[in-house]
C-alpha cells in the first residue's frame, strides 16, 4: 500500500511540537512515511525566539522515510497555513494526513489512517477520516462509525475530495437554509453555524468550519474511530484558537492494530445520538449551574470594591463584561489568550495578549473564566509568576 504523506503545522511551541513529533515517529509506519513539516513566519517581536527554537529543533528529526520544512517567511496564520499546505500536498500525492503540533498520537495512528484511505478511496460517499472522537458510551458501536461531522485533531482526506473545500462565509450565509442550519448544528445541540457568522464579521479566523460546511453541502460522511487514536494537548491555553477546555481529554489511546471498517456507508444514527447527548448534557449543565452561580457571583464583584485597589481581568468573556460594569473605576485593562480578541475593548476597557501580564507589578488579577480556576492559576503562576495571593476568583 502505497503510504499517505503526513503534513504537519508548527509555529512556537517546542514542548508540544517535541511530543507530537517523538509520538508520530514512534508510529508503526513512520519509517516508511514521508513528512512535510510547515512552519509559520514570526506574528511579532516576542515570538521570534520562540519560533527559532522550533525551526532549530525541526532539523534534528528523525526517524521517517523523508522529511522537508517549509518555513514561511512571514506569518500566514494556522487557518490559511493548512488551507494552502493541505492543498499544495494534496494536489501532489492524491491524498493526505494532517497533525497540528499538539497532537499526540496512538503507534497504530497511521496505520488506521492509511488503512481508512485506502479502505474507503473508491467510496465517494466517504470524505473525510477523523483520529479523534468524543467520549461517549461505546456499547454496540463497531471499530469505526460514519457520520454527518468532521474532527479535525488528527486527520486525513483526498485530493478529489478538498479540491471542493471553500472559505466562503458570504455563500454559506445566502444559501443555508434553516432546516440545514439546524442539522448542520447537530439538531442545535451546539452552535457551529455561529463559527460562519464569525469568519464573515471578521472576529474569528478559522478554517475548519468551512470543510465541515462543505462535506456537509456534499452529503458527505466522515469516518471516526470509536475510541480515539489522538490525544489534543493544546488545551492549557497556548493555541492559537483552542484555550482551556474540559470535557474532551483522552482517557486512553486506541492500540487496536487490526480495526474493522464499516461497509455499509450511512450515518450510525447510534453515534451520533451519543455525540448530541454530549453536547446537550454540557449545555444542560452550563445554563443549570450558571444561574445559580449568578447571585454569589454580583455578591462577590461587590466584594471588589476596595479603596486604593486596582485590578485586571483575565478572560475578555461575559463575566467580565459584568465585573467592568459594577466596578469600572477599579479595573485597569483586560488580558486574554484568543489573538483575535487583542485590541478590542471591553465596555471601555483594553483587551491585551496575555503576556501583558510581564508588566504587572501590585495589581490584582480577576479570573473571570468560570469551572477552570485551577488550571489557570496553575498557568498564570508557571508562566508569568504571579503571585498567587494576587490571583482572585469569582
Amino acid at each position: 500500500m502505497k503510504l499517505a504523506p503526513i503534513v504537519i503545522f508548527t509555529y512556537n511551541r517546542l514542548s508540544h511540537t517535541k511530543k507530537t513529533i517523538k509520538a508520530l515517529a514512534n508510529n508503526l509506519l513512520a519509517k516508511d512515511s514521508l513528512v512535510y513539516i510547515y512552519s509559520d513566519g514570526v506574528r511579532s517581536k516576542k515570538d521570534r525566539d520562540s519560533v527559532l527554537k522550533v525551526r532549530k529543533y525541526l532539523k534534528t528529526i528523525t526517524g521517517f522515510k523523508s522529511i522537508k520544512i517549509i518555513e514561511q517567511p512571514f506569518n500566514k496564520g494556522l487557518a490559511q497555513s493548512i488551507i494552502e499546505g493541505v492543498t499544495e500536498i494534496v494536489n501532489k500525492y492524491g491524498k493526505v494526513i494532517v497533525v497540528e503540533d499538539d497532537i499526540v498520537t496512538s503507534p497504530y495512528f497511521l496505520k488506521y489512517m492509511n488503512d481508512a484511505l485506502n479502505f474507503y478511496e473508491k467510496n465517494k460517499k466517504v470524505w473525510h477520516i477523523s483520529g479523534w472522537n468524543y467520549v461517549i458510551n461505546t456499547e454496540y458501536l463497531d471499530d469505526v462509525f460514519l457520520w454527518r461531522k468532521m474532527d479535525c485533531w488528527g486527520w486525513a482526506t483526498w485530493q478529489d475530495r478538498w479540491q471542493h473545500f471553500e472559505k466562503n462565509p458570504q455563500k454559506l450565509i445566502a444559501t443555508f437554509t434553516d432546516k440545514q442550519i439546524y442539522n448542520f448544528n447537530i439538531d442545535n445541540s451546539l452552535d457551529y453555524w455561529a463559527e460562519i457568522l464569525q469568519n464573515k464579521e471578521a472576529t474569528l479566523n478559522t478554517w475548519a468550519v468551512f470543510w465541515d460546511a462543505t462535506i456537509f453541502l456534499n452529503n458527505g460522511l466522515c469516518v471516526n474511530p470509536t475510541v480515539s487514536f489522538v490525544e489534543n494537548i493544546g488545551f492549557d491555553g497556548s493555541g492559537e484558537n483552542t484555550g482551556y477546555r474540559t470535557g474532551y481529554l483522552t482517557p486512553n489511546l486506541n492500540l487496536n492494530n487490526d480495526i474493522k471498517f464499516n461497509v455499509e456507508i450511512k450515518e450510525n444514527s447510534i453515534a451520533f445520538d451519543r455525540i448530541k447527548l454530549f453536547f446537550l448534557d454540557r449545555k444542560k449543565s452550563f445554563k443549570l449551574d450558571f444561574p445559580k452561580k449568578l447571585g454569589l457571583l454580583h455578591k462577590n464583584i461587590s466584594n471588589l470594591k476596595i479603596e486604593n485597589r486596582k485590578y485586571i481581568i483575565y478572560g475578555a468573556g461575559s463575566v467580565c463584561d459584568i465585573i467592568i460594569a459594577m466596578i469600572s473605576d477599579l479595573v485597569d485593562f483586560v488580558v486574554d489568550i484568543n489573538n483575535l480578541l487583542i485590541d478590542s475593548k471591553i465596555r471601555d476597557k483594553q483587551v491585551y495578549k496575555v503576556d501583558k501580564l510581564l508588566e504587572v507589578n501590585d495589581e490584582y488579577l480577576v479570573i473571570s473564566v468560570l469551572g477552570r480556576e485551577k488550571e489557570i492559576i496553575q498557568y498564570l503562576c508557571s508562566e508569568f509568576k504571579i503571585n498567587k495571593d494576587k490571583i482572585i476568583t469569582l
